[in-house]
């Protein structure tokens, strides 16, 4: 660790020295010893290898379905494969998606996706205007649509997978002023799949002990780090800048690294990333509110039901095993239902496992009574991390989300969403500081921004202003990157009660 620069001025401290020989003997040794930058290849590979899984995929549901429908294709069907997945690599990397860069999941998503249909449309068209086969050219369009679903998919997963390996992403410098470089570092540690790595902190005050960055030091250490470790990226965090001033530290640091970001201030955000239009010409971002539309309501409405269904499907033999382990364990019921608060405050009942004793309301007020130190972590937290009053099988649920997989018969009764704001009681309607009004506007949901970004370490103002980031940047593609986010959380218990 590097001590933050003592000088009093920001240029001053910014200042580079000529060479790094000149450079204090601090300086020279710690720059000499840091191995930090992530690897280029790996992670690409990492995107490469998620592709042809997913071209795999799809291929082989097109082979399964022309040998159960139409058998004389099949044959066909694996030869043309043969050229199918070279041919979308071949795209993949002409769109620009093989290139070391960050972006949201989502916007990815979206881009792979709709590239991936379009190459299917294409292929169809050509495949019938040059044989006049119409099995065929159904075949390419089917192939494209599906793999508009699977390809996004694994590349989205294997985003989550491997993006806390110590070689993955891009590697980013942070230079901040007072607090603003830890918010914009919890965020990225967070959401390590968006695909900057900080790999240093560069601030003018000492800051916290605990922050998870390999590098701390002052702004004389910038230079450096871009031009003998090749960081190409730097973030500048500098809210109470003026404008003459950013545009010199824009100046300066554009000389040393590839990509240069000024980062908003990071005071009260939920997150610092957006799924909306960036600026469209002006600076900062659009916020269209998707989620609210009606054609946008109907295509949520038909994935929850058809996601709801797959699920029930899947999962009955889950859900039978766990209600009999249940009703095994401790006496009562084994379906626990609660009121909540629903899309424009509606009341709705919304079912779980039950996984606290019968008594467990009279326990809650009994043990709030007694003990200080518990009654101030609900009133942060609205739960307690060490329930007592959660049986022995209720624990394993809960750390794995389990208890909620009931909530799939809400889903399909319209109650609920599988991705959605968190379910509000309403005795927690006044302590939403006033955005009732705009969480309310989408149903609740199984899972959701919440429930991937720490679960039950945030706080409850927390949770409501990730839910309004939410709505503010509805996409099918974001919600369909929150679940297959869902499931590396869930099983890891990061964040559970």
């Amino acid at each position: 660790m590097i001590g933050s620069s003592s000088t009093s001025t920001f240029e001053q401290q910014a200042r580079p020295y000529e060479t790094l020989a000149s450079a204090p003997s601090q300086v020279r040794d710690t720059v000499a010893s840091l191995q930090v930058a992530p690897s280029q290849w790996k992670t690409i590979l990492t995107f490469l290898f998620g592709d042809v899984i997913g071209v795999l995929s799809v291929l082989g549901f097109v082979y399964l379905g022309a040998s159960t429908f139409i058998p004389a294709y099949a044959p066909r069907a694996y030869e043309v494969g043969l050229l199918v997945l070279p041919g979308v690599l071949l795209a993949y990397a002409v769109a620009g998606l093989y290139q070391r860069r960050f972006t949201h999941p989502a916007l990815e998503m979206q881009r792979i996706g709709a590239l991936t249909l379009l190459m299917g449309a294409v292929a169809g068209g050509v495949a019938y205007g040059a044989t006049g086969d119409e099995t065929g050219a159904v075949l390419f369009l089917a192939g494209g649509g599906l793999g508009a679903i699977i390809m996004p998919i694994c590349r989205s997963l294997f985003r989550v997978v491997f993006a806390r390996a110590d070689w993955w992403g891009v590697p980013a410098v942070i230079v901040s002023s007072g607090t603003s470089g830890a918010a914009i570092l919890d965020t990225l540690n967070r959401w390590p799949e968006i695909g900057v790595r900080p790999v240093a902190l560069l601030s003018d005050t000492p800051g916290e002990d605990d922050l998870q960055v390999p590098i701390r030091g002052g702004y004389e250490l910038a230079p450096y780090l871009a031009r003998h470790l090749g960081i190409p990226y730097a973030l500048l965090a500098m809210p109470s800048l003026t404008h003459t001033g950013r545009a010199n530290l824009l100046a300066q640091y554009s000389k040393f690294f590839d990509h240069v970001f000024v980062m908003p201030d990071p005071a009260g955000a939920p997150a610092l990333w957006t799924t909306g239009r960036s600026g469209d010409g002006l600076f900062g971002y659009g916020v269209r509110n998707v989620a609210l539309r009606p054609g946008a309501r109907l295509i949520k409405r038909a994935v929850d039901i058809v996601g709801a269904l797959i699920g029930l499907l899947l999962l009955a033999p889950l859900l039978a095993g766990i209600a009999l382990w249940i009703r095994l364990d401790a006496p009562g019921a084994v379906f626990y239902r609660q009121e909540r608060m629903g899309r424009e405050g509606r009341i709705v009942t919304i079912l779980k496992f039950r996984t606290m004793y019968e008594d467990a309301d009279q326990k809650l007020a009994e043990i709030l009574e007694q003990d200080p130190t518990l009654r101030r972590e609900y009133e942060r937290y609205h739960k307690l991390q060490n329930d007592p009053r959660v049986t022995r099988i209720g624990r394993f649920l809960r750390r794995y989300s389990l208890d909620e997989l009931p909530q799939i018969l809400n889903v399909l009764r319209g109650d609920m969403s599988l991705v959605g704001p968190r379910a509000y009681m309403p005795s927690e309607l006044e302590k939403m500081n006033g955005l009732a009004r705009a969480v309310l506007q989408c149903p609740p949901g199984m899972t959701g921004l919440w429930q991937v970004s720490g679960r039950n370490r945030l706080s409850f103002s927390d949770r409501v202003n990730l839910d309004v980031h939410y709505i503010q940047n509805w996409s099918l593609w974001l919600d369909l990157y929150l679940l297959v986010r869902t499931g590396p959380v869930v099983f890891s218990g990061d964040g559970a009660s």
